[in-house]
Protein backbone atom coordinates (compact mmCIF):
# COMPACT_ATOMS: atom_id res chain seq x y z
CA UNK A 1 0.00 0.00 0.00
CA UNK A 2 1.55 3.27 -1.11
CA UNK A 3 1.88 5.78 1.71
CA UNK A 4 3.10 9.09 0.22
CA UNK A 5 5.06 11.44 2.46
CA UNK A 6 3.01 14.64 2.64
CA UNK A 7 3.95 17.54 4.90
CA UNK A 8 1.18 18.51 7.27
CA UNK A 9 -0.42 21.80 6.25
CA UNK A 10 -2.03 24.45 8.48
CA UNK A 11 -5.81 24.19 8.69
CA UNK A 12 -6.30 27.60 7.05
CA UNK A 13 -4.12 26.59 4.10
CA UNK A 14 -6.02 23.33 3.74
CA UNK A 15 -9.25 25.31 3.77
CA UNK A 16 -7.85 27.52 1.02
CA UNK A 17 -6.95 24.45 -1.04
CA UNK A 18 -10.48 23.11 -0.51
CA UNK A 19 -11.85 26.39 -1.81
CA UNK A 20 -9.65 25.98 -4.89
CA UNK A 21 -11.10 22.50 -5.42
CA UNK A 22 -14.63 23.89 -5.06
CA UNK A 23 -13.85 26.54 -7.63
CA UNK A 24 -12.56 23.84 -9.97
CA UNK A 25 -15.80 21.91 -9.62
CA UNK A 26 -17.64 25.08 -10.62
CA UNK A 27 -15.64 25.42 -13.84
CA UNK A 28 -12.70 27.51 -12.60
CA UNK A 29 -9.06 26.64 -13.33
CA UNK A 30 -7.26 25.36 -10.24
CA UNK A 31 -3.93 26.65 -11.52
CA UNK A 32 -5.38 30.17 -11.46
CA UNK A 33 -5.79 29.81 -7.70
CA UNK A 34 -2.15 29.05 -6.90
CA UNK A 35 0.18 31.74 -5.70
CA UNK A 36 1.93 32.17 -9.05
CA UNK A 37 -1.33 32.19 -10.95
CA UNK A 38 -2.87 34.61 -8.48
CA UNK A 39 0.03 36.94 -9.17
CA UNK A 40 -0.32 36.34 -12.87
CA UNK A 41 -4.02 37.11 -12.58
CA UNK A 42 -3.13 40.21 -10.64
CA UNK A 43 -0.85 41.34 -13.46
CA UNK A 44 -3.62 40.67 -15.98
CA UNK A 45 -6.06 42.71 -13.91
CA UNK A 46 -3.53 45.51 -13.59
CA UNK A 47 -2.89 45.45 -17.35
CA UNK A 48 -6.63 45.46 -18.05
CA UNK A 49 -7.10 48.33 -15.62
CA UNK A 50 -4.25 50.22 -17.27
CA UNK A 51 -5.96 49.79 -20.65
CA UNK A 52 -9.24 51.05 -19.22
CA UNK A 53 -7.45 53.96 -17.53
CA UNK A 54 -5.89 54.83 -20.88
CA UNK A 55 -9.35 54.69 -22.40
CA UNK A 56 -10.56 56.95 -19.61
CA UNK A 57 -7.85 59.45 -20.53
CA UNK A 58 -8.83 59.19 -24.19
CA UNK A 59 -12.48 59.67 -23.28
CA UNK A 60 -11.57 62.62 -21.07
CA UNK A 61 -9.66 64.25 -23.93
CA UNK A 62 -12.54 63.46 -26.29
CA UNK A 63 -15.05 65.00 -23.88
CA UNK A 64 -12.89 68.12 -23.56
CA UNK A 65 -12.79 68.50 -27.34
CA UNK A 66 -16.54 67.92 -27.66
CA UNK A 67 -17.25 70.44 -24.92
CA UNK A 68 -14.91 72.93 -26.59
CA UNK A 69 -16.78 72.45 -29.89
CA UNK A 70 -20.12 72.80 -28.12
CA UNK A 71 -18.98 75.96 -26.33
CA UNK A 72 -17.73 77.44 -29.61
CA UNK A 73 -21.19 76.93 -31.10
CA UNK A 74 -22.75 78.50 -28.01
CA UNK A 75 -20.44 81.50 -28.40
CA UNK A 76 -21.55 81.86 -32.03
CA UNK A 77 -25.18 81.67 -30.89
CA UNK A 78 -24.54 84.48 -28.41
CA UNK A 79 -22.94 86.63 -31.14
CA UNK A 80 -25.85 86.02 -33.52
CA UNK A 81 -28.34 86.69 -30.73
CA UNK A 82 -26.63 89.99 -30.00
CA UNK A 83 -26.88 90.90 -33.68
CA UNK A 84 -30.57 89.99 -33.61
CA UNK A 85 -31.09 92.16 -30.54
CA UNK A 86 -29.36 95.08 -32.29
CA UNK A 87 -31.56 94.58 -35.36
CA UNK A 88 -34.63 94.47 -33.15
CA UNK A 89 -33.59 97.80 -31.61
CA UNK A 90 -32.99 99.36 -35.02
CA UNK A 91 -36.34 98.09 -36.30
CA UNK A 92 -38.03 99.50 -33.21
CA UNK A 93 -36.48 102.93 -33.86
CA UNK A 94 -37.57 102.77 -37.51
CA UNK A 95 -41.09 101.88 -36.42
CA UNK A 96 -41.11 104.92 -34.17
CA UNK A 97 -39.90 107.07 -37.08
CA UNK A 98 -42.59 105.55 -39.30
CA UNK A 99 -45.26 106.34 -36.77
CA UNK A 100 -43.92 109.93 -36.44
CA UNK A 101 -43.71 110.40 -40.24
CA UNK A 102 -47.18 109.01 -40.78
CA UNK A 103 -48.47 111.38 -38.08
CA UNK A 104 -46.65 114.32 -39.71
CA UNK A 105 -48.10 113.42 -43.11
CA UNK A 106 -51.53 113.27 -41.59
CA UNK A 107 -51.03 116.70 -40.03
CA UNK A 108 -49.77 118.17 -43.32
CA UNK A 109 -52.68 116.63 -45.16
CA UNK A 110 -55.02 118.12 -42.58
CA UNK A 111 -53.40 121.55 -43.09
CA UNK A 112 -53.75 121.22 -46.85
CA UNK A 113 -57.36 120.20 -46.49
CA UNK A 114 -58.09 123.11 -44.14
CA UNK A 115 -56.33 125.65 -46.42
CA UNK A 116 -58.19 124.36 -49.45
CA UNK A 117 -61.45 124.59 -47.58
CA UNK A 118 -60.70 128.19 -46.53
CA UNK A 119 -59.71 129.15 -50.08
CA UNK A 120 -62.86 127.58 -51.44
CA UNK A 121 -65.00 129.44 -48.90
CA UNK A 122 -63.30 132.75 -49.69
CA UNK A 123 -63.71 132.35 -53.43
CA UNK A 124 -67.30 131.25 -52.94
CA UNK A 125 -68.01 134.31 -50.75
CA UNK A 126 -66.43 136.66 -53.27
CA UNK A 127 -68.39 135.04 -56.04
CA UNK A 128 -71.69 135.33 -54.13
CA UNK A 129 -71.08 138.93 -53.11
CA UNK A 130 -69.81 139.77 -56.57
CA UNK A 131 -66.72 141.37 -55.09
CA UNK A 132 -64.56 139.20 -57.16
CA UNK A 133 -65.90 140.80 -60.36
CA UNK A 134 -63.34 143.04 -62.04
CA UNK A 135 -66.21 145.36 -63.07
CA UNK A 136 -67.43 145.59 -59.47
CA UNK A 137 -63.94 146.39 -58.27
CA UNK A 138 -63.64 149.04 -61.04
CA UNK A 139 -66.99 150.69 -60.22
CA UNK A 140 -66.25 150.68 -56.53
CA UNK A 141 -62.84 152.19 -57.02
CA UNK A 142 -62.45 155.92 -56.52
CA UNK A 143 -59.83 156.05 -59.20
CA UNK A 144 -57.62 153.80 -61.27
CA UNK A 145 -54.93 153.58 -58.61
CA UNK A 146 -57.54 152.43 -56.11
CA UNK A 147 -58.72 149.86 -58.63
CA UNK A 148 -55.21 148.53 -59.14
CA UNK A 149 -54.61 148.32 -55.39
CA UNK A 150 -57.83 146.38 -54.77
CA UNK A 151 -57.11 144.02 -57.65
CA UNK A 152 -53.57 143.46 -56.36
CA UNK A 153 -54.89 142.68 -52.86
CA UNK A 154 -57.39 140.16 -54.26
CA UNK A 155 -54.71 138.50 -56.33
CA UNK A 156 -52.34 138.45 -53.35
CA UNK A 157 -54.94 136.72 -51.21
CA UNK A 158 -55.45 134.08 -53.86
CA UNK A 159 -51.72 133.60 -54.42
CA UNK A 160 -51.10 133.37 -50.67
CA UNK A 161 -53.65 130.63 -50.31
CA UNK A 162 -52.23 128.83 -53.32
CA UNK A 163 -48.67 129.13 -52.04
CA UNK A 164 -49.74 127.86 -48.62
CA UNK A 165 -51.36 124.87 -50.20
CA UNK A 166 -48.29 124.22 -52.39
CA UNK A 167 -45.99 124.51 -49.35
CA UNK A 168 -48.08 122.04 -47.41
CA UNK A 169 -48.07 119.68 -50.36
CA UNK A 170 -44.29 119.91 -50.66
CA UNK A 171 -43.86 119.14 -46.96
CA UNK A 172 -46.21 116.23 -47.26
CA UNK A 173 -44.31 114.89 -50.29
CA UNK A 174 -40.99 115.37 -48.46
CA UNK A 175 -42.27 113.49 -45.45
CA UNK A 176 -43.67 110.80 -47.74
CA UNK A 177 -40.25 110.37 -49.36
CA UNK A 178 -38.67 110.09 -45.92
CA UNK A 179 -41.31 107.56 -44.94
CA UNK A 180 -40.62 105.52 -48.07
CA UNK A 181 -36.91 105.52 -47.19
CA UNK A 182 -37.63 104.44 -43.63
CA UNK A 183 -39.91 101.65 -44.84
CA UNK A 184 -37.23 100.47 -47.24
CA UNK A 185 -34.65 100.46 -44.43
CA UNK A 186 -37.07 98.57 -42.21
CA UNK A 187 -37.63 95.97 -44.92
CA UNK A 188 -33.86 95.55 -45.31
CA UNK A 189 -33.40 95.15 -41.55
CA UNK A 190 -36.33 92.75 -41.32
CA UNK A 191 -34.81 90.56 -44.03
CA UNK A 192 -31.46 90.62 -42.27
CA UNK A 193 -33.13 89.72 -38.98
CA UNK A 194 -34.89 86.83 -40.71
CA UNK A 195 -31.53 85.54 -41.93
CA UNK A 196 -30.01 85.90 -38.46
CA UNK A 197 -32.99 84.06 -36.93
CA UNK A 198 -32.41 81.21 -39.39
CA UNK A 199 -28.70 81.15 -38.53
CA UNK A 200 -29.53 81.09 -34.81
CA UNK A 201 -31.93 78.16 -35.33
CA UNK A 202 -29.30 76.19 -37.27
CA UNK A 203 -26.68 76.88 -34.59
CA UNK A 204 -29.20 75.76 -31.98
CA UNK A 205 -29.55 72.39 -33.73
CA UNK A 206 -25.76 72.05 -33.90
CA UNK A 207 -25.51 72.87 -30.21
CA UNK A 208 -28.08 70.21 -29.29
CA UNK A 209 -26.18 67.63 -31.38
CA UNK A 210 -22.88 68.62 -29.76
CA UNK A 211 -24.48 68.38 -26.31
CA UNK A 212 -25.74 64.86 -27.09
CA UNK A 213 -22.22 63.85 -28.14
CA UNK A 214 -20.86 65.22 -24.86
CA UNK A 215 -23.47 63.30 -22.85
CA UNK A 216 -22.77 60.05 -24.73
CA UNK A 217 -19.03 60.44 -24.15
CA UNK A 218 -19.65 61.20 -20.46
CA UNK A 219 -21.82 58.06 -20.19
CA UNK A 220 -19.00 56.01 -21.74
CA UNK A 221 -16.57 57.64 -19.31
CA UNK A 222 -18.80 56.76 -16.35
CA UNK A 223 -19.05 53.14 -17.52
CA UNK A 224 -15.27 52.91 -17.97
CA UNK A 225 -14.70 54.51 -14.56
CA UNK A 226 -17.05 51.98 -12.95
CA UNK A 227 -15.17 49.15 -14.71
CA UNK A 228 -11.87 50.62 -13.51
CA UNK A 229 -13.18 50.76 -9.94
CA UNK A 230 -14.36 47.15 -10.21
CA UNK A 231 -10.95 46.04 -11.48
CA UNK A 232 -9.28 47.99 -8.68
CA UNK A 233 -11.47 46.13 -6.19
CA UNK A 234 -10.55 42.81 -7.81
CA UNK A 235 -6.85 43.75 -7.70
CA UNK A 236 -7.16 44.54 -3.99
CA UNK A 237 -8.94 41.23 -3.36
CA UNK A 238 -6.23 39.37 -5.29
CA UNK A 239 -3.51 41.18 -3.34
CA UNK A 240 -5.22 40.16 -0.11
CA UNK A 241 -5.43 36.54 -1.27
CA UNK A 242 -1.74 36.61 -2.27
CA UNK A 243 -0.73 38.10 1.06
CA UNK A 244 -2.75 35.54 3.02
CA UNK A 245 -1.32 32.63 1.02
CA UNK A 246 2.24 33.95 1.40
CA UNK A 247 1.69 34.30 5.16
CA UNK A 248 0.58 30.66 5.30
CA UNK A 249 3.63 29.60 3.30
CA UNK A 250 5.95 31.59 5.59
CA UNK A 251 4.29 30.08 8.64
CA UNK A 252 4.78 26.58 7.22
CA UNK A 253 8.23 26.85 5.65
CA UNK A 254 9.81 30.08 6.87
CA UNK A 255 10.59 33.42 5.27
CA UNK A 256 12.91 31.90 2.70
CA UNK A 257 10.08 29.93 1.16
CA UNK A 258 8.42 32.93 -0.50
CA UNK A 259 10.23 34.24 -3.54
CA UNK A 260 9.55 37.91 -4.15
CA UNK A 261 7.42 38.31 -7.26
CA UNK A 262 7.66 34.59 -8.02
CA UNK A 263 5.53 31.52 -7.63
CA UNK A 264 6.29 30.82 -3.96
CA UNK A 265 9.51 28.75 -3.98
CA UNK A 266 12.95 29.06 -5.50
CA UNK A 267 14.34 25.93 -7.16
CA UNK A 268 18.04 25.12 -7.57
CA UNK A 269 17.89 25.36 -11.35
CA UNK A 270 19.43 21.89 -11.74
CA UNK A 271 17.08 19.04 -12.64
CA UNK A 272 17.45 15.37 -11.65
CA UNK A 273 15.93 12.48 -13.62
CA UNK A 274 12.28 12.15 -12.52
CA UNK A 275 12.04 8.36 -13.07
CA UNK A 276 14.96 6.71 -11.22
CA UNK A 277 16.08 3.45 -12.85
CA UNK A 278 14.06 3.91 -16.03
CA UNK A 279 15.34 5.62 -19.19
CA UNK A 280 13.40 3.98 -22.01
CA UNK A 281 11.69 6.71 -24.09
CA UNK A 282 8.56 5.75 -26.00
CA UNK A 283 7.76 9.25 -27.28
CA UNK A 284 10.11 12.19 -27.64
CA UNK A 285 9.43 15.90 -27.32
CA UNK A 286 7.78 17.36 -30.44
CA UNK A 287 6.72 14.00 -31.93
CA UNK A 288 3.27 14.72 -33.35
CA UNK A 289 3.10 17.87 -31.23
CA UNK A 290 4.08 15.98 -28.06
CA UNK A 291 4.64 18.46 -25.19
CA UNK A 292 7.13 16.34 -23.22
CA UNK A 293 8.77 12.91 -23.10
CA UNK A 294 7.24 9.54 -22.17
CA UNK A 295 9.38 7.33 -19.92
CA UNK A 296 8.41 3.62 -19.76
CA UNK A 297 9.69 0.17 -18.80
CA UNK A 298 8.55 -3.42 -18.40
CA UNK A 299 7.82 -3.22 -14.68
CA UNK A 300 7.44 0.55 -14.32
CA UNK A 301 3.83 0.50 -13.13
CA UNK A 302 3.58 1.69 -9.53
CA UNK A 303 7.20 2.87 -9.33
CA UNK A 304 7.98 6.17 -7.58
CA UNK A 305 8.09 9.42 -9.56
CA UNK A 306 10.31 12.08 -7.99
CA UNK A 307 10.45 15.88 -8.17
CA UNK A 308 13.09 17.04 -10.65
CA UNK A 309 13.86 20.08 -8.44
CA UNK A 310 12.56 21.80 -5.35
CA UNK A 311 9.41 23.78 -5.75
CA UNK A 312 5.83 24.52 -4.84
CA UNK A 313 3.11 22.04 -5.77
CA UNK A 314 0.60 24.14 -7.63
CA UNK A 315 -1.70 21.27 -8.56
CA UNK A 316 -2.14 17.66 -7.61
CA UNK A 317 -5.21 15.82 -8.85
CA UNK A 318 -7.14 14.71 -11.91
CA UNK A 319 -6.77 16.84 -15.04
CA UNK A 320 -8.50 15.47 -18.16
CA UNK A 321 -5.98 13.89 -20.58
CA UNK A 322 -3.21 14.03 -17.95
CA UNK A 323 -5.15 11.75 -15.63
CA UNK A 324 -3.77 12.00 -12.12
CA UNK A 325 -0.95 14.51 -12.30
CA UNK A 326 1.25 16.92 -10.36
CA UNK A 327 2.34 20.40 -11.44
CA UNK A 328 5.38 21.86 -9.66
CA UNK A 329 6.41 25.51 -9.96
CA UNK A 330 10.09 25.94 -9.19
CA UNK A 331 9.86 29.71 -8.72
CA UNK A 332 12.70 30.50 -11.12
CA UNK A 333 10.74 30.56 -14.36
CA UNK A 334 10.56 26.77 -14.62
CA UNK A 335 7.65 24.39 -14.09
CA UNK A 336 7.58 20.60 -14.37
CA UNK A 337 4.57 18.37 -14.92
CA UNK A 338 4.18 14.66 -14.13
CA UNK A 339 1.18 12.87 -15.68
CA UNK A 340 -0.75 9.54 -15.90
CA UNK A 341 -0.07 8.60 -12.26
CA UNK A 342 -1.77 5.69 -10.56
CA UNK A 343 -1.56 7.50 -7.20
CA UNK A 344 -0.59 10.95 -5.94
CA UNK A 345 2.32 11.38 -3.58
CA UNK A 346 1.84 15.04 -2.70
CA UNK A 347 -0.86 17.67 -2.47
CA UNK A 348 -1.41 21.15 -3.82
CA UNK A 349 0.20 23.70 -1.53
CA UNK A 350 3.09 21.41 -0.54
CA UNK A 351 6.76 22.25 -0.85
CA UNK A 352 8.86 19.44 -2.30
CA UNK A 353 12.60 18.87 -2.50
CA UNK A 354 14.60 17.36 -5.39
CA UNK A 355 14.16 13.57 -5.45
CA UNK A 356 11.06 13.63 -3.23
CA UNK A 357 8.30 11.26 -4.32
CA UNK A 358 5.35 13.08 -5.87
CA UNK A 359 3.40 10.06 -7.20
CA UNK A 360 3.41 6.55 -8.67
CA UNK A 361 3.55 5.55 -12.33
CA UNK A 362 0.20 4.61 -13.82
CA UNK A 363 -1.83 4.80 -17.03
CA UNK A 364 -4.64 7.22 -16.20
CA UNK A 365 -6.07 9.83 -18.53
CA UNK A 366 -5.19 9.67 -22.22
CA UNK A 367 -2.65 6.87 -21.97
CA UNK A 368 -1.99 3.59 -23.90
CA UNK A 369 0.08 1.96 -21.16
CA UNK A 370 1.99 2.57 -17.92
CA UNK A 371 4.50 5.39 -18.31
CA UNK A 372 5.47 8.82 -16.97
CA UNK A 373 4.67 11.80 -19.15
CA UNK A 374 7.20 14.46 -18.10
CA UNK A 375 7.17 18.12 -19.20
CA UNK A 376 9.46 21.07 -18.61
CA UNK A 377 7.95 24.53 -19.07
CA UNK A 378 10.27 27.53 -19.26
CA UNK A 379 8.90 31.07 -19.36
CA UNK A 380 5.39 29.77 -19.98
CA UNK A 381 6.33 27.57 -22.99
CA UNK A 382 7.11 23.85 -23.21
CA UNK A 383 10.73 22.92 -23.92
CA UNK A 384 12.64 19.71 -24.62
CA UNK A 385 13.29 18.06 -21.24
CA UNK A 386 16.55 16.62 -22.54
CA UNK A 387 17.95 20.17 -22.59
CA UNK A 388 18.21 19.95 -18.78
CA UNK A 389 19.90 16.56 -18.24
Amino acid sequence: MFNPRIKKLPASLIALVLIFVMLLSQGFSVSAETLSELKERQEELAEEKAQIDNRLKTLSDDISKKKEYRDEINAQILVVQEEIDVLKGQIKLLNEKIYAAEDAIAQQQSGIDNSCDLLKERIRALYISGESSTLTILLDSENFLDYMEKARILQAITEHDSQLIDTLKEKRESIQEELDTINADKETLSEKKKQEDQKCAELGELYEHAQRLVMEAEDAQSAAAANSDLLFSQIESTETAIAELEDEIRAQYGDGAVKLGGSGFEGTGNFIWPMPGYTYITCYYGDGGHRGIDIAGGDIYGKAIVAADSGFVEYAGWNDSYGYCVFINHGNGYETRYAHMSALGTAAGSYVSPGETVGLVGSTGNSTGPHLHFEVIAGGSTTNPFNYF
